[in-house]
């Protein structure tokens, strides 16, 4: 009799009651293989000061990472080639990052794949903008013949760039290119009027035109400038229950993200370092659900690197992309 009770009460709580989850998140249920670790090893993720940046710091904040007996170090860097050191002499297992620079990686024999798309440029939003100096007189893409225009070469921020030019019928030797490889300076230069135009990553394009600069261009229907994050190759095979819990960690962020999109700029702002005015740009949750990036961004990529004379890695789509976390519920099951 107390057996049947206590069914019939356990069948009312379940049903009974109306149980429901938000519509942009789903509950993640805990799967077999992806049980808290008793001793993760250290997980080192190198970010940028980008919006990608803010899943990692959501996790943190929110004990994502301990919840599920993670150890994750936060590894911030101000530009592409600090990071990239930092990749090479493997003092990093995983890093945001881009198509170009896994593809440039490849060829140097580091093996790190992608495991998710983290923001796609959209026909509304873009990754990369390019903006003219509030000092400048500059109002249009075609004025920028013979202009100082600020970006980092070899890098996606350059394909971007070249890309924009291009629609609006100019070549990249028709502007005066400026290296400036670290992202925070470049903004600051443009603002400052010691260069007229600068090629500049998400948040800072929003964050420039909040400051007076205008808007010249967006990558817009471009392929490959999606943001990625790479992988350890050896890590994956080593670790595999604790990348999975990293994944899920992941999808855990991105869910608690669009629940609350204005966290995420506050956390820009708190521990990523950027000006404070970033909360006022209210653009709601960038980032995408985890997915892989097309075969055809990649050749948009490739085709860009051959036109450059580069060497492009002839390993095919399949070398280049890991696809457990898509496939896995209880990651791509929070973000959708």
């Amino acid at each position: 009799m107390k057996r049947s009770l206590l069914l019939f009460f356990i069948v009312f709580l379940f049903f009974g009651l109306d149980i429901r989850f938000p519509s942009t998140i789903r509950p993640i249920l805990p799967l077999a293989d992806a049980a808290p670790v008793a001793d993760s090893p250290l997980i080192q993720v190198g970010i940028l000061p980008v919006v990608e940046s803010v899943p990692f710091w959501i996790a943190q904040e929110k004990g994502i990472f301990r919840s599920l007996g993670l150890k994750v170090e936060i590894v911030p860097f101000a530009s592409a080639l600090e990071r990239d050191s930092a990749i090479q002499s493997g003092r990093i297992q995983a890093a945001i990052c881009d198509l170009l620079g896994l593809c440039l990686f490849k060829n140097r024999g580091v093996p790190f794949t992608v495991v998710t798309n983290m923001t796609v440029p959209t026909p509304t939003r873009a990754l990369y903008t390019l903006v003219a100096s509030p000092k400048s007189k500059i109002q249009t893409a075609g004025e920028l013949r013979g202009a100082a225009v600020g970006l980092s070469s070899h890098t996606i921020a350059q394909y971007a760039l070249e890309g924009i030019l291009s629609r609006e019928g100019l070549k990249s030797t028709e502007v005066r290119e400026v290296e400036v490889k670290r992202i925070p300076l470049r903004f600051q230069m443009l603002l400052e009027g010691k260069i007229d135009a600068a090629i500049v990553p998400e948040p800072f394009g929003s964050l420039a035109l909040v400051e007076g600069a205008r808007r010249l261009g967006g990558d817009f229907g471009l392929k490959g400038t999606q943001t990625i994050l790479i992988f350890q190759e050896s890590f994956i095979e080593r670790h595999s229950q604790v990348f999975t819990l990293l994944g899920r960690a992941y999808g855990q962020a991105l869910g608690a993200l669009k629940i609350n999109p204005q966290s995420g700029w506050d956390l820009l702002v708190n521990k990523g370092g950027l000006p404070s005015r970033i909360k006022d740009i209210g653009m709601g949750s960038p980032l995408c659900e985890v997915q892989l990036p097309g075969r055809e961004d990649i050749e948009g990529i490739e085709s860009w690197m051959r036109a450059k004379g580069m060497e492009v890695p002839s390993l095919g789509y399949r070398a280049l992309v890991n696809d457990r976390w898509a496939k896995d519920a209880s990651v791509s099951g929070a973000t959708r």
